[in-house]
């Protein structure tokens, strides 16, 4: 039985059902049959979005990738991929065909209809050298608009240190009328792979996940472990696994 909550946001209130993502367990998830009944959206059908998408819906998960290039949609829509990359193209139209993967333009609508939310958008840096986040602050605030109490955010984007838990945070809480760790879950964790493997990069590279306090730090690891098959590390905050991503960057 769904359980279902009054969200107020800007003057408006309405009755959304609540996901229940936050209260997982383990064995709740722990074949792909289970994992059909949890629907996850993926923001951004880029090089590492779209491969992240199609890994979670060969898992088992039902997925929405969502981008604003409506070309790029309108392919994933029939089953072909936008660019590139080795074994994406079997896995998208397997998918579609299946009825596991679907795409959108639509980010509030998706963020309505998903417990888990994977940010995977682009964080560029300008000619004056500075990290623009524009990007990231407008899917923010429609995602917020369309945000579920109950849901889990995961970043994956480079981010600055501090960037997730004041940008991001206080976009989406004050977007959804919800707080972060307390009616959403928030965590952080860097995505790296490179071109022409990385579907086998995003399986089998370490990973670390911070988040804004222990449920969204435990269900965010439960969920992308799923995908990881290599070590994942557990950090003590979100700036800590900022941090490490950007070390990591400057190293390679």
């Amino acid at each position: 039985m769904p359980k279902y909550i009054i969200t107020k946001c800007k003057n408006r209130i309405a009755w959304n059902e609540m996901s229940m993502i936050m209260s997982i367990k383990k064995e709740e998830i722990d074949t792909p049959e289970k994992r059909g009944k949890c629907t996850i959206s993926v923001m951004g059908c880029g090089r590492l979005g779209l491969p992240t998408a199609c890994l979670f819906a060969e898992a088992g998960f039902k997925v929405i990738s969502v981008d604003t290039n409506q070309r790029i949609v309108n392919l994933v829509k029939r089953g072909k991929a936008p660019f590139i990359e080795p074994g994406l193209n079997t896995l998208i139209k397997k998918h579609v065909m299946e009825g596991r993967l679907t795409a959108t333009n639509d980010v509030k609508e998706a963020a309505s209809a998903s417990d888990v939310i994977v940010f995977i958008v682009p964080t560029p840096i300008d000619q004056k050298k500075r990290p623009d986040y524009s990007y990231v602050e407008k899917a923010c605030k429609e995602i917020g608009m369309g945000l579920r109490s109950g849901s889990l955010v995961i970043f994956e984007s480079t981010m600055g240190p501090g960037v997730t838990e004041t940008l991001v945070k206080e976009t989406l809480e004050n977007a959804s009328g919800l707080k972060a760790g307390v009616d959403f879950g928030l965590a952080y964790s860097p995505i790296r792979a490179s071109p022409g493997h990385v579907l086998q990069d995003i399986i089998n590279y370490p990973r670390v996940v911070g988040a804004v306090n222990e449920q969204s730090l435990n269900v965010a690891f439960l969920v992308l472990s799923v995908l990881v098959k290599s070590d994942m590390v557990k950090v003590g905050n979100i700036k800590t696994a900022e941090a490490i991503c950007l070390f990591e960057k400057v190293y390679l």
